[in-house]
């Protein structure tokens, strides 16, 4: 009753009573000159905050036994003395931890207990000393001392432990913002130097808005279009030409460069921010806020050197893309689009067994997923065009002419079909709501389903676009009817300054991923590029050129796909002599659908190492081989697609293309009956 009763006061006030005071002894604690001799005063200092200054946590327990935990934690410091081995520095993890907890009973339970435990705590130090001066021979303690969260860290960590984890970091991080701009707009210069106009179109999906900024790019005198995907860039590169406009279109993978051009279409990864344009188009620009890509946005943003700035957007960007314009000292004006033809959410579950109609565009969130609904419905005598990420351009283009021109009924495709691809489809259907996003499952998110669902009612096609799903129908019809939420942050790209600090790369990346976020602005993640510089850390006896960190970064940030095992062996043999011209891919031995996208993505990578190394390359044979390989993957797609119906892996009998086993139940009860027997 009595601790209870002491603890309720603690409680009360928010801090023991040995908190509060200055912990002295008698005379002979001050006189101890051990202390001096061994423990300066902010050593000291940071030491009794972590173990002397408890604030009462009440959840925390309290040891019995005190006196007894006292001497085992004084005969435990004094063992390791005479210890000098690795092993050591784990134990005295478990030494701290077990210090903090004794000190915790000590200073809220039990304080005439304190005398004793306070010579403990200066025998841990003195042992934490000479651990860190064995381990790191120059490391000066108080400066471990003086990082600001030190104390807490003391509670589970020896001073060794933090000086290779924390104060490290903390130091390079110190560095990092010393030499990072404060305000990104001003690592542009050239851009800030000019008066710039910007025309907001801001409005929903099928709205017209990337069409309008086209029909002023058309009488440029110089012009740029920056996009999301390299189809839309073809897209525009066709418009341009047909209307007469010639028309260069480069991209990371493919260059097409037309005499007379004066006018470019490309991924915005592309953008030369040293090109002075009279007119620029930014076209989905909502993706600045995009965890992998959004920093080229924000590049093309605040860095193009363009007259006149014509940027694409959802609502949710407007703010943000404001407040940027504003910080760069550029004028603006806002140009409202709506859409032209009504979105209708329909609260029925489809049946894709009754319920598919001319016009319907699946949505699944898998290649996988997408070639098994294609291959039910054909099943069916229902003709479907696929669209997914690792199409070819070309092949995919071919897929949109079969639909458009109605020789395929319908269109099965993952979320690719979003972003920008223009599309007859009357009724948009979600067949998932859930996809992964390079960590785990998730749910689509209001923008993502608004994003979708905008690509149903094209104008002039249709009066009336429809949305419906085959699953969660509360869950979608509630994601459209969601307000808009503005985006507060875009993000930004690791800066090339920072290659001069004297880290390994994969270090310094981190270092700066782990440094403060400036307003406004959050980091891009580098999770892929620290992994392939990893991976090139493994290959470092066959690679003479790590300490170019230049070279070393633009290997590692060029785009391909890693869980691909031949991409990514390729991309390995390019790097080991990436001074040395290497020839174009051979055709590849597997013919199948995995084995030919694999090809291109081989093609694609030969591209980008060869512009990224200055190789010079037989761009026919490239092209040739390109086109080879679309061909074969463009009539695999065309002829029957039961090969890739999802069928039992014993019997073979068709499955439903959302089936969770790979045996069907039939199958998987012989199964179960012959074990039983």
């Amino acid at each position: 009753m009595q601790d209870k009763k002491k603890a309720a006061e603690v409680k009360s006030t928010g801090e023991t009573e040995a908190a509060k005071a200055p912990y002295k002894d008698g005379p002979e604690e001050k006189k101890d000159s051990n202390i001096k001799e061994t423990i300066s005063e902010p050593l000291w200092k940071v030491y009794e905050k972590a173990f002397l200054q408890f604030t009462l946590e009440p959840d925390r327990r309290c040891i019995r036994g005190i006196g007894k935990q006292l001497g085992q934690l004084e005969r435990r410091i004094a063992r390791k003395k005479k210890q000098e081995n690795h092993q050591v520095l784990a134990d005295m993890k478990e030494l701290h931890k077990k210090t903090a907890l004794v000190g915790y009973t000590v200073v809220v339970r039990d304080v005439s207990w304190l005398k004793r435990y306070r010579r403990i705590v200066r025998l841990l130090i003195k042992l934490d000393i000479s651990f860190l001066k064995k381990m790191a021979p120059g490391a000066v303690p108080e400066d471990i001392a003086a990082m600001e969260k030190t104390a807490v860290l003391l509670q589970k960590k020896s001073l060794y432990e933090i000086y290779k984890e924390d104060y490290m970091q903390y130091l390079v991080g110190q560095r990092i913002e010393e030499l990072m701009e404060a305000e990104p707009e001003k690592q542009y210069p050239e851009a800030r130097g000019m008066k710039r106009h910007f025309v907001l179109h801001i409005g929903p999906t099928n709205s017209g808005k990337t069409y309008q900024a086209l029909q002023r790019l058309r009488q440029a005198y110089s012009g740029i279009y920056l996009g999301p995907l390299r189809l839309l860039a073809l897209e525009v590169y066709d418009r341009m030409m047909a209307s007469g406009i010639p028309c260069n279109m480069i991209t990371g993978e493919e260059t097409i460069l037309t005499p007379g051009s004066f006018v470019q279409a490309s991924t915005v990864e592309i953008l030369n921010i040293r090109e002075v344009y009279d007119i620029a188009v930014i076209d989905e620009a909502q993706m600045m806020a995009d965890e992998n890509r959004g920093s080229y946005w924000t590049r093309a943003i605040l860095g193009i050197r363009a007259k006149e700035v014509h940027v694409c957007s959802s609502v949710t960007a407007k703010d943000l893309l404001v407040k940027m314009i504003e910080r760069c000292g550029d004028t603006y004006e806002i140009v409202t689009h709506e859409r032209n033809t009504r979105l209708e959410f329909i609260p029925k579950r489809y049946d894709m067994h009754k319920d598919v109609e001319k016009g319907d565009a699946l949505i699944a969130f898998s290649k996988k997923n997408v070639l098994a609904i294609a291959a039910e419905l054909e099943s069916r005598g229902i003709k479907a065009s696929v669209i997914y990420g690792n199409l070819p351009p070309q092949t995919r283009q071919e897929q949109v002419r079969l639909f458009t021109e109605g020789y395929n009924q319908v269109v099965v495709a993952t979320d690719a079909i979003g972003m920008g691809i223009n599309l007859p489809i009357r009724r948009i259907v979600f067949m998932s709501t859930t996809k992964f996003d390079g960590v785990g499952m998730r749910r689509l998110l209001s923008e993502e389903i608004r994003q979708i669902a905008g690509r149903a009612g094209r104008y002039g096609y249709y009066d009336v676009g429809y949305v419906q799903s085959a699953v969660d129908m509360e869950y979608v019809g509630k994601k459209l009817a969601e307000p808009y939420y503005p985006l507060k942050r875009a993000r930004i790209g690791f800066p090339e300054v920072l290659l001069d600090i004297d880290l390994e790369l994969d270090e310094v990346i981190t270092a700066w991923e782990k440094t403060r976020n400036l307003p406004m602005y959050d980091k891009i993640s580098m999770a892929e590029s620290v992994n392939k510089y990893r991976y090139l850390k493994n290959y470092r006896k066959r690679i003479q050129y790590m300490d170019d960190r230049k070279l070393v970064l633009t290997l590692i940030t060029c785009p391909f796909d890693v869980k691909d095992k031949d991409v990514l062996q390729l991309w390995l043999r390019y790097c080991e002599r990436p001074e040395k011209q290497q020839n174009c891919p051979m055709l590849p031995k597997d013919f199948s659908l995995e084995g030919l996208e694999s090809y291109y993505k081989q093609l694609d990578l030969y591209t980008q190492f060869s512009a990224r190394m200055a190789w010079v390359i037989d761009k026919e044979e490239v092209a040739v081989n390109r086109e080879w390989a679309q061909h074969e993957i463009g009539e695999l797609l065309k002829e029957d697609k039961g090969q890739f119906e999802k069928r039992c892996r014993i019997c073979g009998r068709p499955l439903m293309w959302d089936y969770a086993y790979p045996v069907c139940e039939r199958c998987y009860g012989r199964i179960g009956g012959a074990r039983r027997g």
